[in-house]
Order: structure tokens, then C-alpha cells, then sequence
């Protein structure tokens, strides 16, 4: 089947005996969500993580002014929203489809049903979730020591690492982002972002394909600059 080999790809689920994982997906509810409808809201009561069966989904968060700041695009055998497993707090971020998605909601109450015959379960979470506190604080030091022209550099070799395609020496993005979507990314208003951007076209570090995808052409020269900012 083909869910059970996905959450197989879930570093804390990996664990799980095949029997065990299909357990999981038959108790997991499948949602489909339409191209810019939410998934959930930033402050919603959190009550359990999600997978993405098809389909991209962005994780976010918006300032008190004009800001937006986006964490993640994630894409099919992804996960989001874990901390809801243990926590039992409020979202602390928001979640949108960017296009036609399917998602697989797995339930706190059938995860702690599982902690008890697994407990092991409870560190390899708390691994999941150290690593994703890890990337925050890297997210915040970037943002406090960076220039936007660092950021903005540093963004695109993330995008390009997650998942571009390797091209001569560089990279291609394989998904199509607006310059809107890209400062988003940063956590930078448009205007910033676009005469950062320049500059790395300008500098031959950053070009548009033909068909409309960013590529870095030298990815090593765009990374020494990320480590140099």
C-alpha cells in the first residue's frame, strides 16, 4: 500500500512494524484541500499532524504589519504539525495548499495509543522535534546577523538543496516561484527583495530558465557566499 510506505519515510515512525504502520493509516483520516485553501490557521487548537499524500502544501506566519514569513514548502511523503502529538497546544503557524492536495491527518489520541505499545516512539519524536527547533534557530540568526542579500541567498540554496535538480555544476529549482512567494520566504517586504535578487542575477549567481524556474548557475560560488555574509 501505498500510505504505509510513505509514513515508513517518517524518521519517528520507522520504527513501526509494517502491521503497526497500517494501523496508522487506517485510523488516519484523508482530507483533500483545494489550491489556496487553508489547512489550518496560526493559534487553531492542534489536534494532530499531518502528511502529504499529493500535492504542495506552505507552512507560514504573518506579521502584526504587511510581513509573512514561509517556513516550508512541503511536498508528497512530507509531514507537518507533529508538535500536536505531544503538546496539545495551539497551532503556531499556519498551513495553506498551494495547489490540489491530499492529506493524511494522523490523531494525537491514535499516536499515544501506539506510545503505549511503542514508547520508543516518544524519543524518535523528540528527535523530529529537536531538529526542527534547530532549523528555527538557524531561521532566527539568519535573520538577526544576515543582510537581505545574505538571506536572500542563503533562501535560494535551501530551495535548491530541498529540491532542485543538478544541472552542470548547478542547480534548478523544480518548482515555479513568484518573486512575492520568494520574499516570503526571506521574511522581507518585495521591494528588498527584488534589488537583492538583482544583484545576484547581476553577479551571474542566480538566472531564470527559459521555461520560468530559478537556477543557481555555480552552486558552490552561491554557498560561499551564504558562509561569507
Amino acid at each position: 500500500m501505498i500510505g504505509p510506505k510513505l509514513l515508513k519515510k517518517i524518521p519517528f515512525l520507522s520504527a513501526l512494524t509494517h502491521a503497526h504502520l497500517r494501523e496508522v493509516f487506517r485510523l488516519a483520516r484523508e482530507a483533500s484541500v483545494g489550491a489556496g485553501q487553508p489547512v489550518f490557521a496560526k493559534r487553531e487548537d492542534a489536534d494532530g499532524m499531518f502528511v502529504v499524500l499529493a500535492g504542495r502544501v506552505k507552512i507560514f506566519s504573518n506579521s502584526a504589519g504587511k510581513k509573512r514569513k514561509t517556513f516550508a514548502y512541503l511536498k508528497r511523503g512530507e509531514f507537518f504539525g507533529e508538535m500536536a502529538l505531544v503538546s496539545g497546544v495551539t497551532r503556531t503557524a499556519s498551513a495553506q495548499a498551494v495547489e490540489d492536495s491530499r492529506l493524511l491527518l494522523i490523531r494525537k489520541r491514535d499516536f499515544q495509543s501506539l506510545l503505549k505499545r511503542d514508547p520508543r516512539l516518544c524519543l524518535y519524536l523528540l528527535r523530529t522535534v529537536c531538529e526542527r527547533l534547530r532549523q528555527a534557530n538557524e531561521e532566527i540568526e539568519g535573520m538577526l546577523f544576515r543582510n537581505v542579500l545574505g538571506r536572500v541567498a542563503k533562501a535560494m540554496m535551501d530551495l535548491g538543496r530541498a529540491s532542485g535538480k543538478a544541472r552542470d555544476g548547478g542547480l534548478v529549482l523544480q518548482d515555479r516561484f513568484t518573486q512575492q512567494e520568494l520574499a516570503d520566504v526571506v521574511g522581507t517586504t518585495r521591494e528588498p527583495f527584488t534589488r537583492a535578487l538583482s544583484s545576484l542575477k547581476r553577479a551571474g549567481l542566480v538566472c531564470v530558465t527559459k521555461d520560468g524556474r530559478y537556477a543557481i548557475p555555480d552552486a558552490r560560488k552561491l554557498a560561499g557566499l551564504c558562509r561569507n555574509d
